[in-house]
């Protein structure tokens, strides 16, 4: 489970010292509260490889099943998406995904999981070396007052623009010409809400700035608001320029899919189990549930676990929507999440190599044994169904023997 609470904490503390805002380029989009912006593209179809009216028969013709891969945010968690990734190679059964969405460091990590198998060893390389110094670069204290973060994110700009070459983004213009998707996404801090970009149609665009633009929207999706900085994102409406202000996805969630991602209409519930040859694999950066803990009284403690618990809803709210989903278009599901009973040593936003081997070597054994794989998030298990309290006395009984001890 992301653990970012800690940065929101003390990005609370800094809203007392900034007084001074950095202007943007060009001036904000104001539009009316129920206007919404159309692009004068016209749209891709976002069925993996076959029209909507040929879905009911591509069983029958023997085509082979597709498949739909999400990656949530995690910070340096993303080691165990990595180690999945890579070991999930070494068990052979690894597919094509027709269609990969990201958030966050899952953004970071979707093109190269998009493209295939031949790009693990990057993976591996990103999430088992790193140091918070190929991340940011903290800011000394007195440049906070006239700050938008923390850090500055020009250590991971670099980075992208060194993995993101124009061979790269040829190959995913290649594989969305082919029909596959690529989805990213990043968080509007104008509207608050959930920008979800279409990576392939950028790749095989038009536009000479089509590169920067690719690197920014990985780069937003990744930037923990409070640690760096947003990310300013140029666009055009009616031939007037503006400025947008982007960040990590996580902030409006955790991971995504839309039914139009599976080949369906969110419009016409008669379309419900179209699919039977469909398959949505889910990794999780993270633990599925934040380990109890004594929560001291004063102030910053109070709003870190707070926080926390708020990310925690919202992943089990991801989750549920994702499986709900999937199960409505007839497809499989299958999760997989960084183990409960791995000790978290450091905070998903400390990238130290040594934590991240262990989680990026969990995450290989897992997929390479074909274990570690569930069909259902976890809040729909029986052992989170808790009854309503009626009254304040307990009993603490033990999950695994059953043995029920009284409680002080």
């Amino acid at each position: 489970m992301p653990r970012r609470s800690h940065i929101y904490t003390l990005a609370l503390v800094l809203l007392a010292l900034t007084g001074c805002a950095i202007t943007r380029r060009h001036v904000p989009l104001e539009l009316p509260p129920s206007a919404q912006l159309v692009e004068l593209r016209e749209p891709a179809e976002v069925a993996p490889r076959v029209q909507q009216d040929e879905i009911r028969s591509v069983s029958a013709s023997g085509r082979e099943p597709s498949h739909v891969l999400v990656l949530s945010g995690g910070g340096a968690n993303g080691a165990y998406t990595a180690g999945v990734l890579n070991g999930w190679t070494a068990a052979g059964n690894r597919p094509q995904f027709d269609v990969v969405t990201g958030i966050s460091t899952g953004a970071l990590m979707a093109p190269f999981a998009f493209l295939g198998s031949e790009h693990d060893e990057l993976l591996k390389h990103s999430y088992t070396e790193s140091r918070d110094r190929d991340i940011f670069t903290r800011r000394w204290l007195p440049a906070l007052v006239y700050a938008d973060s923390l850090a500055d994110s020009a250590p991971l700009r670099n980075r992208i623009a060194g993995e993101i070459t124009p061979q790269i983004l040829q190959q995913i213009a290649e594989a969305h010409r082919d029909g596959r998707r690529l989805y990213v996404g990043t968080t509007d801090l104008d509207t608050k809400r959930l920008v979800v970009w279409d990576m392939g149609a950028i790749a095989d665009g038009n536009d000479p700035n089509k590169l920067e633009l690719f690197c920014d929207v990985l780069l937003a999706s990744a930037s923990v608001p409070g640690l760096l900085p947003p990310v300013e994102i140029d666009i055009e409406v009616n031939g007037q320029r503006h400025a947008e202000l982007h960040v990590d996805g996580g902030v409006a969630a955790s991971l995504f899919l839309q039914p139009a991602m599976l080949g369906m209409s969110a419009s016409d519930p008669d379309e419900a189990k179209v699919r039977d040859d469909l398959n949505v694999y889910v990794i999780v950066a993270g633990q599925l549930r934040l380990p109890r803990r004594r929560v001291q009284r004063k102030l910053s403690a109070v709003i870190e676990e707070s926080v926390g618990g708020v990310l925690q809803a919202q992943m089990d709210g991801d989750l549920l929507k994702t499986y709900l989903l999937s199960r409505w278009a007839g497809a499989s599901f299958a999760l997989t999440a960084v183990p409960r009973d791995m000790v978290n040593e450091s905070s998903p936003l400390a990238f130290e190599p040594r934590s991240m081997q262990k989680r990026f070597d969990v995450g290989y054994q897992h997929a390479a044994s074909k274990s570690g794989w569930q069909n259902a998030p976890l809040s729909l298990s029986s052992d989170e169904q808790v009854p309503p309290r009626g009254s304040v006395q307990f009993k603490v009984e033990e999950p695994r023997s059953g043995r029920s001890v009284a409680s002080e």
